[in-house]
């Protein structure tokens, strides 16, 4: 195969989109290097500015809104805990949200 020039390279691009054919198939056709083919049909696909009258049609891009709920690790970042004082004097602290049951267990066992 034969080394080709970036214009010769361009030619190939434009002829290979009015083609029809498959890149494989075009390659196979016209003896080129699958990966020097692939490579300049990127860089076309990357340079070729697009003009306002071919978006005009196309829907454009929507942002969605986004609710962001701090999670339990992050209030107990913040100081938000549950605390219990045990009549000796011991205070407990717990993340907000810990289960009732599992404190009633704790503090029967603690006294």
């Amino acid at each position: 195969m034969r080394r080709r020039t970036p214009d010769e390279w361009k030619q190939l691009v434009e002829e290979f989109e009015a083609s029809g054919l498959t890149q494989k198939e075009f390659a196979v056709r016209h003896q080129l290097s699958p990966g020097g083919f692939r490579y300049w049909l990127y860089k076309k696909s990357r340079v070729t500015p697009v003009r306002r009258s071919e978006t005009a049609g196309r829907r454009r891009a929507a942002f969605l809104p986004v609710e962001v709920v701090a999670s339990p690790a992050s209030r107990v970042r913040e100081g938000l805990l549950l605390e219990v004082a045990l009549p000796r004097g011991l205070l407990l602290r717990f993340p907000e949200g810990t289960q009732a049951e599992y404190l009633a267990h704790l503090v029967a066992v603690l006294g």
